[in-house]
């Protein structure tokens, strides 16, 4: 628990120090704001528009129109919300995944004092169908549980909540599981041996994720964060 409470400042430590890691944090965030931007913004006027449409074919002029329409509205963009606050994280995941094994990499490399690798064309292509991959499979496994979690929560609230908490901590340290090529076992292993310190930590990132704006810095944050509490512990390094 120590090594998860140490590792927020180390974290800011070293998104500060390290250019390039501020920089691989940041292209997909802008490339996903720019694309949420655009189809939100199409989505929702043609939407609207089509919506007014409707209301204004059924109901005829005056106060009623006017209420329906405020309605349809208020739904719409509540709606939009909650499906760009969830499907942002995955989105963002995907683009980003390439660029967070590189960030996870040199995570640790700072850890250990060493020299980072140098970012070639060449080595950045060859992991990318393999880190893609990865990801989708990720992904997959996200929402089946996330669909278990929701049922067991109809019946059992407390456990989905700590499932949730894990699953978001599993899916940001799964950039330095998979550069250590860890199996099934060796990661339950280190679940296990972390247990208190993943499942506080993941619901402090739950929290923060579900706010808008901030999520865009939260994300990036937690893949540096998670890759030292890991290499931390797996080196038995002092932070």
């Amino acid at each position: 628990m120590k090594i998860s409470i140490k590792a927020v400042r180390k974290s800011f430590s070293l998104l500060k120090e390290d250019k390039i890691i501020l920089l691989l944090s940041l292209i997909p965030v802008v490339v996903g704001i720019a694309v949420y931007y655009y189809l939100g913004n199409l989505f929702y006027v043609d939407f609207l528009d089509w919506g007014k449409g409707l209301i204004a074919g059924k109901v005829s002029e005056g106060q009623w129109m006017s209420i329906l329409s405020w309605l349809f509205t208020a739904l719409l963009t509540i709606i939009l919300y909650f499906l760009v606050s969830w499907t942002f994280v995955l989105f963002v995941s995907v683009i980003a995944s390439p660029f967070n094994d590189i960030i996870s990499g040199r995570v640790e490399k700072r850890l250990l004092n060493k020299p980072s690798e140098e970012i070639s064309s060449e080595k950045f292509f060859s992991r990318l169908s393999k880190i893609l991959m990865n990801e989708f499979k990720k992904i997959s496994l996200i929402i089946i549980i996330s669909i278990f979690s929701f049922i067991i929560g109809l019946f059992f609230p407390p456990l989905a909540f700590v499932i949730s908490a894990l699953l978001l901590a599993v899916s940001f340290l799964d950039y330095a599981w998979s550069r250590k090529d860890l199996s099934f076992r060796e990661c339950l292993s280190n679940i296990r041996g972390s247990f208190l310190g993943y499942l506080v930590s993941g619901c402090a990132f739950m929290a923060l994720i579900s706010i808008p704006i901030v999520n865009l810095l939260v994300l990036p944050y937690a893949v540096i964060y998670y890759s030292v509490v890991y290499y931390s512990k797996e080196n038995e390094l002092a932070i």
